[in-house]
């Protein structure tokens, strides 16, 4: 790595705690998401074949979609660039864990 590298915030902080908040936000409805896909009308009609990984989908696109398309657009007038688009990646990337960790919770009460 470039010692010189520093790497860049494209978010400003009020937007990156808010994208935090949104985050924080979507893994605690993970365990609503999970009891509504579990009922037979629901099963019936999306036939997921590995509810984990279509929760962690489901999941991500939830924090990209409310945050690109309805935050950033709503108060920055303009959708997210490329640099912001990135961090906001990143920032979900780095809260993966955090989110399976949630899943795992509900699928092991099964």
């Amino acid at each position: 790595m470039n010692p010189n590298y520093l790497p860049v915030m494209v978010l400003d902080k009020k937007d990156k705690k808010i994208l935090d908040t949104m985050i924080e936000e979507e893994i605690s409805k993970i365990p609503g998401l999970v009891r509504n896909l579990r009922l037979p009308q629901f099963q019936e009609a999306f036939q997921i074949k590995n509810e984990s990984e279509y929760i962690y989908g489901y999941t991500h696109g939830s924090i990209i979609g409310k945050f690109e398309t309805y935050y950033f657009v709503v108060h920055s007038g303009k959708k997210p660039g490329g640099p912001e688009v990135d961090e906001i990646g990143k920032t979900i990337f780095e809260k993966s864990n955090e989110i399976r960790d949630a899943i795992s919770k509900i699928s092991s009460k099964e």
